[in-house]
């Protein structure tokens, strides 16, 4: 048991070591959200047949390595996006500066907002990018319901079972609180969900992807090796 803690704080130093390093290092973040970016234009614009067109087509006019390997990379934004939100949120709540070269050219230390509040907006893009073909709304509902099913189970007394047995069985008043919940988180998710993912697909539109790719390449390349940032004088 003494090993187990022990190898647990051992864990948990790392954990809190690296997402120390990421709320210093937001100009790196920038950086990796323009090569998110960049697969975006890539894989919407052969997805729509068009760089400018709104809707998308069938994905059939996309080689099957290629679309493997955009939607890896697609896919593996919803860490990066994590990441880049808890970067951006610490950066305005601690006044972190987005790198260290930025910090050391800077006196006082101080953190560029406009960096922070980029990180978080295409963070959250990037979290519900994958996600917008997926019936999200109703997964959290089913993950919802089954942790109140299970812990109804758990904590419910037997004095308690045996009083509603004599009223309902007891496995039908499960399935029915199943099914309550269910529908009843998925409507709140849904209604939830639609503004971030209504963000995320704008985003993703190439033209509008093309920007935040430039943008994420420029200041995430001014951030990290220079220590200056387009927007230093401004916010």
């Amino acid at each position: 048991m003494i090993y187990l803690i022990f190898q647990t704080e051992i864990i948990w130093s790392y954990v809190s070591a690296f997402f120390g390093w990421v709320s210093e290092s937001a100009g790196i973040f920038v950086l990796i959200s323009g090569v998110i970016a960049l697969t975006w234009v890539g894989f919407e614009s052969k997805r729509r047949g068009s760089f400018f067109k709104r809707k998308s087509e069938s994905e059939s006019t996309i080689s099957k390595f290629l679309r493997i390997i955009l939607r890896i990379i697609s896919y593996s934004g919803v860490v990066v996006g994590i990441l880049c939100i808890w970067a951006g949120a610490m950066g305005l709540i601690l006044d972190i500066p987005p790198s260290f070269k930025y910090a050391a050219l800077n006196i006082p230390p101080h953190t560029d907002h406009f960096t922070c509040i980029f990180l978080i907006v295409v963070g959250i893009a990037m979290f519900f990018k994958p996600v917008n073909d997926l019936p999200l709304s109703s997964i959290l509902g089913l993950i919802a319901a089954s942790a109140t099913v299970f812990i109804l189970a758990l904590l419910v007394p037997d004095a308690a079972v045996e009083f509603i047995a004599g009223w309902i069985n007891p496995k039908l008043l499960l399935i029915i609180i199943f099914i309550i919940v269910t529908a009843l988180v998925a409507f709140i998710a849904k209604f939830f969900i639609k503004v971030p993912q209504a963000i995320s697909k704008f985003l993703s539109w190439p033209p509008v992807a093309f920007v935040i790719m430039v943008f994420g390449f420029i200041q995430g390349i001014l951030l990290w090796g220079f220590g200056i940032s387009i927007f230093m004088n401004i916010l």
